[in-house]
C-alpha cells in the first residue's frame, strides 16, 4: 500500500528518512491498525483460515522480529492439536 504524508522531507537519503521521527510514528500507527484489522478478521473463523493460509509465515516472522507487538501477534497464530482434530487452535 501507499501512505501519503505531507510532513516527510523529499530530498534526503533513504538512511536519513528511515531515522525520521515522523516515519517512526507512521510505522507505529500502521502496525497498530494492521493488528486491529487482523483481529477483526480472526473473529470470523472461516475468513481467518483463508487469511492464515496466505499470511501465516508473515505473522510468524512478525512474532520473531517485532518484540513490541509480540504478544498481540502471538494471539493470532494458529496450531494443529490432537484435541481439536482438523481445526486449528490458538494458545489463548
Amino acid at each position: 500500500g501507499v501512505v501519503d504524508s505531507e510532513d516527510l522531507p523529499l530530498n534526503i537519503s533513504r538512511e536519513t528518512l528511515q531515522r525520521n521521527k515522523i516515519l517512526k510514528v507512521i510505522r507505529k500507527n500502521l502496525v497498530k491498525k494492521a493488528i486491529e484489522m487482523f483481529n477483526e478478521i480472526a473473529e470470523d473463523n472461516e475468513n481467518y483460515l483463508k487469511f492464515y493460509e496466505q499470511f501465516s509465515k508473515n505473522l510468524k516472522l512478525g512474532v520473531h522480529e517485532d518484540s513490541a507487538n509480540r504478544a498481540k501477534l502471538a494471539e493470532l497464530l494458529r496450531y494443529s492439536s490432537t484435541k481439536s482434530g482438523e481445526k486449528m487452535t490458538s494458545l489463548k
